[in-house]
Parts: C-alpha cells; structure tokens; sequence
C-alpha cells in the first residue's frame, strides 16, 4: 500500500485497509463568541487603594514588605477582613516562602472567612501564630516594629552584609534584602 494508512478489523472480523486522507481544515474551525457579561459578578469587591498586582514591575507594582506594610495601613484592625478581600495580597501571602508550608495550610480558613464574608474565622486567623510573626516582620521591615538585637558593630558601615535569612549579599546602605525583603 502506498501513502498512509491504517488497518483495522471490521464487523465480521476482517482486517480492513483505510487510507489516511488529509483532515480537512474546515473541522477545526469553531466560532468562539468574544463578548463580556451585561452584569459582570466580581468575587472580590474593588479596594480605592488595592494591594500591587504580582509580576507587573514595569507599571510601578511592587510586592514586597513595604508594600504589605503600606497597605496594611489603610485599614484598623476591626476592617482586617475588607483588607483580606483581595486577590492579589492572597495570592502573595500564599507565596510567600519565608513561613514554608505553615502560612498555606493556615489560609485555608482565611480563604473560607473571605469566602462567606465570616468575621469571626478571619479574627481567628488574625489572632494566630503566623500572623502574629508576620506582623512583627512587616514592623521590622517599616523601621516601627522591634529591634533587630544586633550589636552595633554587626550593623557598621561595612560596604555589603549577609541577608540572615536566604544569604544573598547585600550593599551596606539598605536595611532590607534586596532578594527575600526581610529586615536586616
């Protein structure tokens, strides 16, 4: 047999040749109507002053402690609910590797009190460990939170200092690593 092809048995049990036509195009065409819902249903209300979009540096939207910091500003802790209703801080606070696997086993119930609108879950996530200790490294990073109990000959003007945290080294002028964002 010449060109391509395939065999197969039939319905009495016969091997069958069947060539192997070209498939034409016309079957892959499907239309796909483009267009946007007359009410759109957002999951997340929209914040005047939403946490920074994830990988968009070049438009100015860092995420980093400093951001968290300034973000976590806006709103007093009775309102720690409307600041965990958006995206993209979930999204960071899941990302972030410095807690390990701890902060995303523990955001399963934050997800669910941004979820149901329940306060009183979010309050408990708010009153947790992980939190807590993410609260002290955003104050540490803003320069408002706890010292850093370094002598004072560790934090001289040495031209560079070793991050404690994942070791990248880091010029001597900044107070936060330039490659994790934690406090120095």
């Amino acid at each position: 047999m010449s060109g391509c092809g395939s065999s197969d048995k039939d319905q009495y049990g016969n091997e069958v040749q069947k060539l192997a036509r070209p498939l034409p195009v016309e079957y892959l065409l499907v239309d796909l109507p483009t267009s946007s819902p007359l009410v759109p249903l957002y999951t997340f209300p929209a914040h005047e002053y939403p946490f920074p979009v994830e990988n968009r540096l070049i438009d100015g939207h860092l995420q980093d402690f400093g951001s968290l910091h300034n973000y976590m500003q806006r709103f007093r802790s009775k309102d720690f609910l409307t600041a965990m209703s958006d995206f993209h801080l979930l999204f960071y606070l899941y990302g972030l590797d410095c807690f390990g696997t701890k902060m995303k086993t523990q955001m399963t119930s934050l997800l669910d009190a941004v979820r149901t609108q329940d306060n009183k879950l979010a309050e408990q996530f708010m009153l947790g460990d992980t939190w807590s200790t993410l609260e002290h490294l955003i104050g540490a990073h803003s320069g408002h939170g706890h010292d850093n109990h370094l002598p004072s000959s560790a934090v001289g003007n040495d031209a560079t200092w070793t991050c404690n945290h994942c070791t990248y080294i880091n010029s001597g002028d900044t107070q936060a690593c330039e490659m994790c964002s934690l406090p120095h």
